[in-house]
């Protein structure tokens, strides 16, 4: 004999509150209801969902494609454990497995510790491995090395390394802070080092500006002083300030073959607002012995090898020209005006005269 439970249909049930613990099925909807002794109608009980808890072998499968939800944002499943996972979005706390694509590529594979796949948007976290491909946006953070060793210090902003190496085209940084720009091997003392091993170009430095205005121009400029960068002290007549060196190799080694050398002048008092200079520039004959060939020096004098010129132009040697050479036109009054010395010549124009000075007086040489 069948147990039948109350029944009508859904209408009639909307008229009753059933006892706590009564069934009531409605014969027209085909739902079951159990009382709670105050709710109207009684509480529907989900028999598919119930039966899909129930029958483990069966598909658990929603009543319509995308309305129905696992758990909500404030109330989670703890833990979730599945052979296969296939969904457009997962939003979890953790997830231990490998993530596979939709043409059956492992995107992440727990077992070897990789990520194969195009990453779009933000990667806040560590990450250890390789990184293989292309990477844009913000990068924030400390890179190591493979031996674990600090390269790139994100808390502090510093580049750790001393070598940067750029498919083969290296930055050195040495040591007393150098920098070298190329692979050959760096010489204690040297600021900066350029190598250029294109045999077919020159090894250039260029700077561009625009001519925006009158004062827009490049410059290299150089700055010394006694004591020390961080507490410079007042220079002294013959400090060096600046070299332009040049060395061919000679078979054996590199040596000077001529510079340019700028310095506080040797006759100079360095004051406050005034540090007078001069310039030298030499070149090397076959001896190999460097001559100081030309110097200018604070006071706009002109010495050919002489490093202390008297005059606008003080030559130690023999003069040739291929054009003329005019002497100086004094009148008679310019001319006593002169601190005479020993060979001297001017035109006398008062005289209309060429003159010699010679043994304490003025000759005319005509």
């Amino acid at each position: 004999m069948a147990l039948q439970i109350r029944r009508g249909t859904d209408a009639e049930r909307g008229g009753i509150t059933p006892l706590a613990g009564e069934l009531v099925f409605t014969t027209d909807t085909k739902k079951l209801f159990v009382g709670d002794g105050s709710t109207v109608g009684g509480v529907q009980v989900d028999t598919t969902l119930s039966a899909q808890y129930l029958a483990v072998a069966s598909d658990f499968t929603p009543d319509a494609s995308n309305t129905r939800d696992i758990g909500t944002s404030s109330a989670n499943w703890r833990t979730g454990f599945f052979q296969t996972v296939d969904a457009s979005h997962i939003d979890a706390v953790s997830i231990n497995g490998n993530i596979v694509s939709g043409d059956s590529t492992v995107i992440v594979n727990v077992g070897a510790g990789t990520v194969t796949a195009d990453l779009t948007g933000n990667v806040t976290g560590n990450v250890a491995g390789a990184l293989t491909g292309n990477s844009t946006g913000t990068h924030k953070g400390t890179v190591n090395a493979d031996d674990a060793s600090l390269r790139i210090d994100g808390a502090s902003d510093r580049i750790t390394n001393s070598v940067l190496d750029f498919d083969g085209s290296v930055i050195n940084l040495l040591s007393g802070n150098g920098i070298q720009i190329g692979t050959n091997s760096s010489v204690a003392g040297v600021g900066l080092e350029i190598f250029n091993t294109d045999h077919t170009a020159r090894n250039a430095l260029r700077l561009y500006s625009d001519a925006g205005n009158a004062n827009t121009f490049n410059s290299i400029e150089s700055y010394a002083s006694r004591g020390s960068v961080v507490t410079p002290t007042v220079s002294v007549a013959d400090d060096s300030l600046f070299g332009y060196i040049n060395y061919g190799y000679d078979g054996s080694a590199y040596v000077q073959s001529s510079f340019i050398v700028a310095n506080v002048d040797s006759q100079a008092t360095v004051a406050s607002g005034a540090v007078p200079g001069n310039i030298v520039i030499g070149t090397t004959p076959d001896n190999g012995v460097t001559n100081n060939l030309i110097s200018i020096n604070k006071d706009g004098n002109l010495g050919v090898n002489i490093l202390t010129p008297t005059e606008k132009l003080d030559v130690v040697g023999n003069i040739k020209t291929s054009g003329f050479v005019q002497f100086g036109s004094l009148t008679t009054t310019e001319r006593n005006a002169l601190t005479p010395a020993n060979g001297m010549v001017i035109y006398n124009s008062t005289d209309n005269k060429f003159q010699g000075y010679e043994n304490g007086g003025w000759a005319n040489l005509i």
